[in-house]
């Protein structure tokens, strides 16, 4: 652990080292738990970004988006803090693991784009449900919004690629020395 102000809080946020966390076998249990909690919280966060778009709340369904990355990132970056490389972590997943995951991001940008294309295209919801946030807003920040967030995840993805190619070869490299 280190000392930095943000370190502290994290770990007194989370409790790791509290007695509660009990001996290793339970840490271990509580932490895969934890992971398990925040994977079907993201999951449903993804859910309902798509149902938001299917209801023809356009820019609202980016906000779940956002705040589901927000974990991942946090995770990110905390295990960098203590010297742990998750991207670098991410080259050693499992063909089925990483099959999955693709699988699992691939539908769910066909379902959002698609629940959004729809809207944009013919200005009405695939499901027509009655909200009133006061006032359209148009369909040019819909569009902005679809652009940018297409633009940030295939720079992310090139970025993950690039990462993991540098990894590869520092770790080609120290095998063999």
């Amino acid at each position: 652990m280190t000392n930095s102000p943000l370190m502290r809080a994290a770990y007194a946020l989370t409790g790791l080292t509290d007695p509660s966390m009990g001996d290793e076998r339970e840490q271990a249990v509580i932490l895969r738990a934890y992971a398990f909690a925040m994977v079907l919280a993201m999951s449903l966060g993804f859910a309902t970004s798509i149902l938001f778009a299917v209801f023809g709340l356009g820019l609202w369904s980016m906000a779940p988006l956002m705040i589901v990355g927000i974990p991942s990132w946090a995770t990110i970056w905390f295990a960098a803090r203590e010297g742990v490389d998750l991207v670098a972590l991410l080259d050693r997943a499992g063909k089925k693991r990483m099959t999955l995951v693709w699988a699992g991001t691939i539908g769910y940008l066909l379902l959002w784009c698609g629940a959004l294309a729809f809207h944009i295209l013919t200005g009405n919801p695939l499901i027509s449900v009655d909200f009133d946030f006061g006032g359209d807003p148009g369909s040019e920040p819909v569009i902005g919004g679809v652009i940018g967030g297409t633009v940030g995840l295939l720079a992310a993805v090139i970025a993950l690629k690039l990462k993991s190619r540098t990894t590869q070869r520092r770790l080609a490299a120290e095998d063999a020395d």
